[in-house]
């Protein structure tokens, strides 16, 4: 398990996402998670080298057309993970 960004806030840079990677061959994960608000490409460089789904997140009600309430949010957060887990 690692983040994308080495930092919060910060960028990742091509040296870490490596790391990423080696970690991954050593010890596999079932999906790379983001929030909405980061930057896709990382998640979905990340995703096809390491050929695992990519999953964005709504981060809060309102983040996607399912989280219209809490319930909604909860609902289309586990539902996006359980399927990356199948």
């Amino acid at each position: 398990m690692g983040a994308l960004e080495p930092k919060p806030g910060l960028p990742p840079t091509a040296t870490h996402l490596s790391e990423l990677l080696a970690n991954l061959a050593r010890d596999p994960a079932k999906a790379v998670v983001r929030a909405a608000y980061n930057e896709p490409r990382a998640a979905e460089w990340l995703s096809e080298r390491a050929k695992i789904p990519a999953v964005t997140l709504p981060f809060t009600v309102g983040g996607s057309d399912r989280a219209k309430d809490l319930f909604g949010l909860f609902d289309d957060t586990l539902s996006r993970l359980l399927v990356a887990a199948k």
